[in-house]
């Protein structure tokens, strides 16, 4: 594993960043008034969007680091488009299935598709299955991706959203969510591709859960260091508020605790295409616990930084605080991860 980012992905850090900066947030009332669609063309553009579609010996165009570095810089700039929900997820499932065609459309920003969760939020949903069900990250969505059993294994199967899916409110204010709670009429699923391996599932999880890492870093590495800049800037008692020990020890903890959370989240980027299935999710399920367990004290040490105008809606604080609540819980949170290594390590199963 090479520590360091290459040329190759220093430049794309940089463009993502860019699109970021141009696309993100800098208060709540940006979410009314960002343009969406030419966020999402400008990925389409820049090929972001494509960076899991194979080449003709099966190599993805940008391996898990790749990913990570796009979900890490949207993360920090806090971008309302659905990437992880739609070019990442969605269009790695649908690769993995052999329904390239349909994936390349994804990646050509013609389409989008998010991925339906069980009701706990903590993996793809099975169908038919009991609800309710969520569709996550469907913004622009037309239909949400989930899992069918045949005789010869899991299928991948569209679900449209037209059926009954109503968007709610979550903590997240950036990514949109759908429900459902009736039962699902089975003749409005189709399913695409073909069955989908053991291996190919927990590769496909692997990279989700790397990916939701990402993103979690770069949301709090993103709020702490607006943190930062303010204690610098803030004057209290004649003397920015950086100078009291106080503001200074949490601002040391919340990024210690951030930059933990990236080197997990590295090494489980770098392990999606490099090592073996369960040894990759085993290393995703590893940052997953961590990112999760520190997510929200770092987010809500920030708005606490912050003072009272962080405890504010019109305040950009409590949008970071929300996204890295959504994304503890997607695919499960720290408890489920540590339940599930722990499987690993005492059975091997």
């Amino acid at each position: 594993m090479h520590a360091l980012l290459s040329d190759e992905q220093r430049m794309l850090k940089e463009v993502a960043g860019q699109i970021a900066g141009s696309s993100g947030l800098e208060n709540p009332g940006d979410l009314a008034t960002r343009d969406r669609a030419a966020a999402w063309q400008a990925l389409a553009q820049a090929g972001l969007l494509a960076l899991r579609m194979r080449d003709e010996d099966g190599r993805p165009a940008g391996s898990g680091v790749e990913v990570a570095v796009v979900a890490e810089a949207l993360g920090a700039g806090l971008v309302p488009v659905p990437y992880l929900g739609s070019a990442v997820l969605a269009t790695e499932l649908l690769v993995l299935a052999g329904a390239d065609e349909e994936a390349g459309e994804l990646a050509d920003g013609v389409s989008r598709a998010g991925v339906l969760l069980d009701r706990r939020l903590s993996g793809l949903a099975r169908l038919p299955g009991g609800g309710p069900w969520y569709g996550w990250d469907v913004d622009g969505a037309a239909e949400a991706l989930a899992l069918v059993d045949s005789p010869e294994g899991p299928r991948v199967a569209r679900v449209p959203l037209d059926t009954g899916f109503a968007q709610v409110d979550g903590a997240d204010l950036t990514r949109a969510t759908a429900r459902r709670d009736a039962p699902l009429d089975p003749a409005r699923l189709r399913t695409v591709g073909r069955p989908l391996e053991a291996g190919d599932l927990a590769r496909w999880e692997a990279l989700a859960l790397a990916a939701i890492c990402a993103d979690t870093v770069g949301v709090m590495r993103a709020a702490v260091t607006r943190a930062v800049d303010y204690a610098k800037e803030r004057v209290q008692y004649g003397v920015p508020i950086g100078s009291f020990q106080a503001v200074q020890h949490l601002c040391a903890e919340a990024y210690v605790n951030a930059e933990a959370a990236a080197s997990a989240t590295n090494y489980a980027a770098w392990a999606v295409d490099e090592l073996e299935p369960e040894e990759a999710l085993l290393a995703a399920r590893t940052a997953k616990a961590h990112c999760a367990s520190v997510a929200r004290e770092v987010t809500e040490t920030v708005m606490q930084v912050f003072g009272g105008i962080g405890q504010t809606y019109e305040h950009i604080a409590h949008v970071h605080t929300r996204r890295a609540l959504m994304n503890r819980q997607l695919f499960g949170d720290e408890g489920t991860q540590l339940l599930r290594i722990a499987d690993v390590r005492l059975t091997g199963e």
